[in-house]
C-alpha cells in the first residue's frame, strides 16, 4: 500500500521544528561541547531548526538578540 503524501507543513516544518516552536522542546544534542566559561548558554540544535530561525529572523528583520527576546517572551506568555 502506498504511503500518504506528506503535507507541505510536514515538509517545511518537521516534528522537531514544531516541537521547538510550539512547546519549547529542544532536541537532544549529538555533539559534545565543553561548557562555556563566560556564562553563555549553548544549545546544540539540528540544522533544520537553525535554518528555520535564520529564515524567520531575515523575514522579520530581526537580529539574534531581538529574535531570542521575542521567543522567550512568547514562551513565557503562552497559556498552559
Amino acid at each position: 500500500m502506498k504511503a500518504p503524501r506528506p503535507t507541505l507543513r510536514e515538509i517545511v516544518r518537521p516534528p522537531a521544528v514544531s516541537d521547538f516552536i510550539d512547546r519549547g522542546v529542544v532536541p537532544e544534542s549529538t555533539a559534545e561541547a565543553p561548557p562555556p566559561e563566560d556564562g553563555r548558554l549553548l544549545l546544540g540544535i539540528p540544522e533544520e531548526l537553525s535554518e528555520a530561525l535564520r529564515l524567520k529572523m531575515e523575514e522579520r528583520g530581526l537580529d539574534l538578540d531581538n529574535a531570542v527576546r521575542e521567543m522567550v517572551l512568547d514562551f513565557l506568555m503562552k497559556d498552559g
